[in-house]
């Protein structure tokens, strides 16, 4: 973030002549990254998830802008087969599905993350306010992200 920072600071001030290269020579190209409709994410430590304007505070799934209740109310009661059963009857399929474990991070066993990685799909686990920041910067980057949030 700071090199970021400090290249828009040297370019908004005309210091820096070539807009692709610092003073270290080092080449970067710089993009502007437009959503048509991107949902905010965001979570509290009270409890509650927010997804736009709609609040919840029952664990979510949110699939390709859509979100749903599901019907685990604990991270270990999640297992392959409901990624996989996902997965194989989506229009997009995923790079990647985020776990947001709740205040605190928790871990999935690790068949679950071999089985997904079978499919071409990563698994991350975190704590649900990262899992909210993760998934707004990978919307940022046009990237398609799953996510099973508790909150």
């Amino acid at each position: 973030y700071c090199l970021i920072l400090h290249l828009f600071l040297q370019v908004s001030q005309g210091r820096l002549k070539n807009r692709s290269t610092i003073k270290t020579g080092i080449a970067m190209k710089i993009t502007e990254n437009h959503i048509d409709e991107a949902a905010s994410f965001f979570s509290s430590s009270q409890g509650i998830l927010q997804i736009g304007e709609q609040t919840y505070s029952e664990p979510i799934c949110w699939q390709d802008g859509k979100v749903s209740i599901i019907p685990q109310t604990t991270i270990e009661e999640l297992n392959e087969q409901i990624f996989i059963s996902a997965i194989e009857i989506a229009e997009n399929r995923p790079e990647v599905i985020i776990i947001g474990t709740g205040e605190k991070q928790k871990f999935l066993h690790p068949k679950i993350a071999a089985a997904l990685s079978a499919y071409g799909v990563g698994l991350e686990c975190m704590n649900t306010a990262s899992a909210c920041r993760t998934l707004v910067l990978l919307q940022g980057e046009g990237r398609s992200a799953w996510a099973w949030l508790w909150p």
